[in-house]
């Protein structure tokens, strides 16, 4: 049920390693924290001198997760060499920010990642697009290494596997998923504690800052898609960070009849960020792409530099002619 990790060449270059550099994706989420964190714990073990990274903070609402407090930012690694560099969860180089100049410096790039678009950028890659999670991937590379799956490794997987997989409910939950949360289980894994701290305990300003995108709620394309929007000045108001706005797209897509829905999330810098997310037979990863961005084909995302308005109005062109298709 569970996959085999069978990359010996690349096992044999993390044993030879000493300093090893962790990097995950810009704005991260509970599968590139929770997978990054237990990727970290592993390595430690094995007696690898680990720095952890990544262009932004940690959410506030993953700090609870073992080693949450070890990331660093680019500033912390000026003067610093590394054997071997990981990017875990990036679906493309750019999605790692500015740690990008350090990853690339290193004389052997790895990422290990789950994104159907991931082009292969690294030196190595450990990419599979039929994996639920890139916490599923990282729990096979630790096996395959021999590493003892820790409580606190259990911890930072379930973090991953699940809140990439929606508490289990997409459809992108598989067999294997299940199967590596019942040894998770195994291993020490507090679940009912773990899955309160992550899908039920809300931040008051996540509360606040939902409100003011479901006031912005419209449905088109027939009846078929929704959206919803954000700008800066919602923010303000709701006393909220880009952490608080995780999930607010699932409020859009979960309404009866609705097949596509995205939340515009317009930047002080003039991006406007996307969270895309679908039903089959559709395919948002497609239209993520269209500016530059990717994903699964039910989940992607993408930043783009234009006015909102313009970016929604492109978005929904794009969602509406695969409603053609």
């Amino acid at each position: 049920m569970i996959k085999r990790f069978d990359n010996p060449v690349l096992i044999e270059q993390i044993r030879k390693a000493r300093r090893v550099l962790i990097a995950t994706h810009i704005n991260p989420d509970g599968d590139a924290v929770g997978s990054a964190l237990a990727l970290c714990h592993g390595l430690t073990a094995m007696g690898k001198e680990v720095t952890l990274s990544c262009a932004d903070p940690v959410p506030g609402k993953l700090s609870f997760l073992p080693g949450a407090d070890q990331f660093v930012q680019s500033e912390a690694l000026q003067g610093k060499t590394f054997d071997l560099s990981f990017a875990v969860d990036a679906a493309d180089a750019g999605r790692i920010g500015n740690m990008g100049e350090v990853f690339f410096q290193s004389p052997v790039t790895v990422q290990v990642d789950h994104h159907p678009t991931n082009p292969g950028y690294a030196m190595v890659n450990a990419v599979d697009g039929d994996a639920a999670a890139a916490g599923c991937v990282v729990y096979r590379l630790l096996t395959a290494m021999g590493c003892e799956i820790t409580a606190e490794i259990a911890q930072c997987l379930y973090a991953g596997i699940s809140t990439d997989t929606g508490n289990f409910s997409f459809e992108n939950t598989d067999g294997e998923a299940f199967a590596i949360v019942a040894e998770l289980v195994r291993a020490g894994l507090p679940l009912n504690e773990m899955s309160r701290k992550l899908f039920l305990l809300k931040e008051e300003a996540h509360v606040r800052l939902l409100g003011r995108a479901l006031q912005t709620l419209r449905i088109f394309g027939g009846g078929k898609c929704a959206c919803m929007q954000l700008t800066p000045a919602d923010y303000a108001a709701a006393g909220a960070s880009g952490e608080h706005s995780d999930g607010i797209v699932n409020y859009a897509m979960n309404l009866w009849g609705i097949q596509m829905a995205y939340l515009a999330d317009e930047k002080e810098d003039g991006m406007v960020k996307v969270s895309l997310r679908a039903l089959p037979p559709y395919n948002v990863a497609k239209v993520a792409q269209k500016f530059g961005g990717g994903g699964h084909v039910l989940a992607a995302g993408c930043r783009y530099k234009t006015t909102l308005k313009e970016m929604c109005a492109a978005l929904e062109k794009e969602m509406c002619s695969q409603l053609e298709e």
